[in-house]
């Protein structure tokens, strides 16, 4: 195993020298293995079904096997046709429920609630509130529950909250139902963390998440058409135009549940659409991830761990930076638009072509990562061209350069694209996994919280002071990516190094990408840059 470097304590190496590390039992997992951690640190795996990873069992029973490219692109293609419409739609539906009220906002909403002052900005920042309550609790509760199961449930409640947007009679009334739209939304977020690591090798993880994320860009187009219809033939319904608009994503979100509920298994191993064959196939695409299905038992050790890694920090100060300029400016969107000089109706359309960016820049990541291996650096480039778009938006004295500013923006989840995936890709052990990705929720919905209260009602039409806000917010962004690229490449040369001084007497115990470690407590883990 790596060693632990000359300076580390005498205790930890005096302890190292008088452990077998390395497998003590042929039969996988019979009895006690330990490793040494790449901090010197003498790990015992435990060996009782409690502490280790549900894919053990399956792993166990059928051993390696060999797969061929071939067969692995088929069950890639087989789970791309399954799995990731559903969460795309999900994930549409998701941030429709979101957004939703950006195009309201213009619809009549303002008036039927006597919003004035900051009263509409909290509709935005309302929503993320619960997100902020919720995401601790989903931390807890998704370790202990079936999984999917759970949030098949979840999502069809929500999917009722959101239909019942269209009931409030005060302001006070749709603002409970948006924190409770929140709150349930806080429980289905981590869901997408949990499937991808199921499923797919770490280097497929930041090109599906951003095909997850350019489907926000669907909705937008969605969206658009459908209020811009609904505006346009007002006087037709019985109802306000963005009441039916509530019900229609509403009903959409419903329906999306059930269809995860009636096709999703809690694991690979459990899925009907999957043959045994190709259930081993996925044992063996996500062994190399250095994790596998998951693990019920929360892990005090492990919430230890999440405080003492830099990168938790990290993570939440790079969703804080993207988070800000996305709540302010995604809400106040159609808002921007008017500013511009274009009536209602032209307003809505013209939320379509921001939608058509996100679906498409995003979308293509897949594409983009088969030729340029490094997440970091397709991030960086995109957050680059963000920034140039967001300066365009806040300083540009040319409508037309300010418009297409606006548009391109419409990229700018690539921010959170990167930290989902590197939550995703670089947190090992199932408790730190589920608590790092609720304190970067924790910090994106935060972002979103202040992010509309910047857009000041004494500022309006123009917002310059916000604009320039998200400006900043971006320079961030770049700087803490490069001090995340920095740090991870440095710990894996690390690593390295100290693998090579062991030589012949490194030794990896069978299956150790089962036995539920963190990354910084398995040897054979390495961050994905």
């Amino acid at each position: 195993m790596t060693s632990a470097s000359s300076s580390h304590e005498q205790n930890a190496a005096n302890e190292k020298e008088n452990v077998d590390v390395g497998v003590s039992s042929v039969d996988n997992f019979t009895a006690l293995d330990t490793v040494i951690s790449p901090s010197g640190k003498v790990i015992h795996i435990a060996h009782d079904d409690a502490h280790l990873d549900e894919a053990l069992e399956f792993a166990r029973a059928h051993g390696h096997v060999d797969i061929s490219p071939e067969e692995d692109a088929k069950v890639r293609r087989k789970l791309d046709m399954i799995i990731m419409p559903l969460f795309c739609f999900l994930y549409m539906n998701q941030f429709m429920d979101k957004t939703g009220i950006s195009f309201a906002s213009i619809m009549g909403i303002q008036k039927d609630y006597k919003m004035v002052g900051q009263m509409y900005s909290w509709t935005n920042s309302g929503f993320y509130l619960g997100y902020v309550f919720g995401s601790p609790f989903a931390a807890i509760v998704l370790q202990k529950v079936p999984t999917v199961r759970f949030v098949s449930f979840t999502i069809i409640l929500w999917g009722t909250i959101q239909c019942l947007h269209c009931t409030p009679k005060t302001y006070a009334a749709f603002m409970f139902l948006r924190v409770f739209l929140g709150f349930l939304e806080s429980f289905v977020a981590p869901i997408f963390v949990i499937i991808l690591n199921q499923y797919y090798r770490h280097s497929e993880h930041f090109g599906r998440t951003g095909v997850f994320y350019g489907f926000n860009g669907l909705g937008t187009i969605f969206l658009s058409a459908v209020s811009s219809a609904l505006y346009k033939h007002s006087a037709s319904y019985s109802i306000s135009g963005y009441k039916i608009l509530f019900l229609v994503i509403g009903l959409m979100t419903i329906i999306n549940g059930f269809l995860i509920l009636l096709i999703m298994p809690n694991t690979p191993t459990e899925a009907k659409f999957l043959t045994e064959r190709e259930k081993e196939v996925i044992i063996e695409r996500i062994r190399h991830n250095n994790q596998g299905f998951g693990n019920k038992k929360f892990k005090w050790e492990q919430a230890v761990e999440v405080c003492k890694d830099p990168r938790t920090l990290i993570y939440f100060l790079l969703s804080l930076s993207v988070a800000i300029p996305n709540g302010g400016i995604s809400g106040f969107g159609t808002i921007i638009l008017k500013s511009f000089g274009y009536t209602t109706l032209k307003s809505l359309l013209m939320k379509m072509p921001v939608g058509a960016f996100e679906l498409f820049g995003l979308a293509i990541l897949p594409i983009v990562s088969r030729f340029v291996k490094s997440r970091m650096a397709i991030a960086i480039f995109y957050l680059c061209v963000v920034l140039a778009m967001c300066c365009m938006l806040a300083f540009s004295k040319n409508t037309n350069a300010a418009l297409v500013g606006y548009w391109i923006y419409g990229i700018s989840p690539v921010g959170i694209v990167l930290i989902t995936s590197c939550v995703t890709s670089n947190t090992a052990g199932f408790t730190k996994k589920l608590l790092t990705n609720a304190i970067t929720l924790i910090g994106y919905s935060a972002g979103n919280v202040i992010g509309p209260q910047t857009f000041r009602s004494t500022e309006a039409p123009h917002y310059n002071n916000a604009k320039s806000g998200a400006v900043g917010c971006y320079c961030a962004a770049i700087f803490l990516v490069g001090v995340l690229t920095a740090y991870n490449i440095w710990e894996n040369k690390r690593r390295d190094k100290a693998r090579e001084a062991e030589g012949d007497k490194y030794v990896v115990p069978d299956n150790l990408e089962f036995a539920d470690l963190t990354d910084f407590q398995n040897p054979e883990f390495r961050y994905r840059i």
